[in-house]
């Protein structure tokens, strides 16, 4: 089954990257079925398996520097801004 809801999700570092390049590839494959033009066509696939192939790129989780919980995932769910989220009391000793 291609659809696994149990599959953890992880910071992507890519993911604006990968949305560029696909709306990129729609706009071209679009204008280059509307326009008839095999070229623009064949351009947009190359866009868009160009847009596939970061995934495979290595450090596509975490940026380098960001802070990861204990289990390993990206550690900013309940941060805003550098700073816990309001109502959450920060338990870490100063200094």
């Amino acid at each position: 089954m291609p659809f696994r809801p149990d599959r953890r999700r992880r910071d992507d570092r890519f993911l604006e990257w990968k949305i560029r390049l696909f709306t990129i590839a729609a706009v071209a494959a679009m204008a280059g079925i509307y326009l008839d033009e095999r070229w623009m066509t064949g351009t947009a696939i190359v866009v868009l398996a160009a847009g596939m192939a970061l995934r495979f790129l290595p450090g596509g989780g975490a940026a380098p520097g960001e802070p990861t919980d204990p289990d390993g995932s990206a550690g900013t769910e309940d941060t805003v801004g550098g700073e816990h989220a309001a109502g959450q009391e920060d338990d870490r000793p100063l200094g």
